[in-house]
């Protein structure tokens, strides 16, 4: 497959999905945003604790992955709710959105006077757009639009010796044989295989950022009084029979293969259009993390699983796969892709690979994930430093 089908953007991006978000500026908004969700089939609900009394940085990356959701390649539309006069603007998120020629309303339930009369006027611009987005048809794309977003969860040890392996071939298969970007997070789980991981690097100055940006993890970690390591692995991994951080690190490392690292970026940061491999600087946190990664553009994602999770993402669809066939039989319902024939059977991890693969081909063309199915998803930003 050289093309798969899409929704076209203004902004040149093309969605595999074509979603109408309904967003929350802060808290205060929150439950105005669900009951909208409620109401209106189809819509989306973002919301999130954030968005006030928040230092500059933190302020910076909460807008800028609100942003990244409203703007994604997979959403079609976005109504912003508002409280009051919040630091995270309303009409500046919903201007920015309509920058790139998506429709996009703004609501402040303050203006409205009231969260009635904000809710009837939440409902009425979701529901046009649902309706509008349902006219559009999904046209033929270069696969070389599509973005790959990797992270795992609940790793143990089966992890790194075969799901890591199916993921990784398969994200190499949409850069090399596609010119497509993938995309892998979690720096505090790059511990222990750090110089290994940065001797990829394009060049010098990315190697030198990525053992910077590890390094200010570590500084961070241990500025709390806390040792990581008490922390990682964390229960379910050692569940699973990992021992070490390194153990751990040197294992999750293996889902982005062994090619070369093209860039790391911040939080949240929209990924650049060249091809190939990145990193995003993220913690280990899995819906934090996967939740940046979103924001990133990420048009899916791929959960590498050892243990079986819910993570999951609502606008970025997210494939869970597994090599581990004791979770596959216990969590189906998290189990999109099992390739643990190729690790207790007779399969090759060329196999696994294809398994996966005609999976994502499946999904970027309109078939629902498992956790799509369901419904679940989950929503956390990082945030950097404390509230004021």
């Amino acid at each position: 497959m050289s093309e798969f089908l899409g929704y076209e953007r203004d902004d040149g991006s093309v969605g595999i999905r074509n979603n109408v978000v309904v967003m929350s500026t802060a808290p205060y908004a929150n439950d105005t945003v669900k009951r909208t969700a409620e109401i209106v089939d189809d819509a989306i609900p973002i919301t999130h604790p954030l968005g006030r009394c928040q230092t500059k940085p933190d302020v910076f990356q909460t807008y800028r992955t609100l942003l990244g959701y409203a703007t994604h390649p997979n959403t079609y539309g976005a109504v912003i709710i508002a409280h009051a006069g919040e630091i995270v603007d309303g009409d500046e998120l919903a201007g920015d959105v309509a920058d790139t020629g998506r429709p996009s309303a703004s609501i402040n339930i303050h203006d409205e006077k009231g969260v009635m009369n904000a809710l009837k006027a939440a409902v009425n611009e979701a529901q046009t757009m649902v309706r509008d987005a349902s006219e559009q048809k999904r046209v033929a794309s270069d696969m070389s639009k599509l973005t790959f977003g990797i992270n795992c969860a609940t790793s143990d040890t089966t992890s790194g010796l075969c799901q890591h392996k199916a993921t990784a071939g398969a994200a190499w298969r949409l850069i090399d044989d596609h010119g497509g970007r993938a995309m892998f997070a979690e720096t505090p789980e790059f511990f222990g295989g750090e110089s290994e991981l940065a001797e990829r690097a394009v060049n010098d100055e990315v190697k030198q950022e990525i053992l910077d940006r590890v390094e200010r993890w570590d500084q961070r970690l241990q500025a709390t009084g806390y040792d990581v390591r008490g922390a990682q692995p964390t229960p379910d991994n050692m569940d699973g029979g990992l021992t070490t951080i390194e153990e751990k690190s040197l294992g999750a490392l293996v889902k982005s293969g062994d090619g070369p690292i093209q860039d790391i970026v911040d939080y949240g940061e929209k990924v650049p259009d060249g091809a190939g491999m990145y990193i995003m600087d993220t913690p280990g946190h899995g819906a934090e993390s996967v939740t940046g990664i979103g924001a990133a553009g990420a048009h899916f994602m791929i959960i590498s699983t050892g243990q079986g999770h819910a993570l999951s993402n609502a606008v970025m669809p997210t494939i869970k796969v597994t090599g581990n066939p004791n979770s596959a039989e216990r969590v189906p319902e998290e189990t999109d892709v099992d390739v643990s024939e190729a690790l207790v059977g007779d399969e090759a991890f060329d196999w696994a690979t294809d398994q996966l693969w005609d999976e994502i081909e499946d999904v970027v063309n309109g078939k629902l994930t498992m956790s799509e199915a369901l419904g679940e998803s989950q929503f956390a930003i990082h945030r950097i430093g404390p509230s004021t």
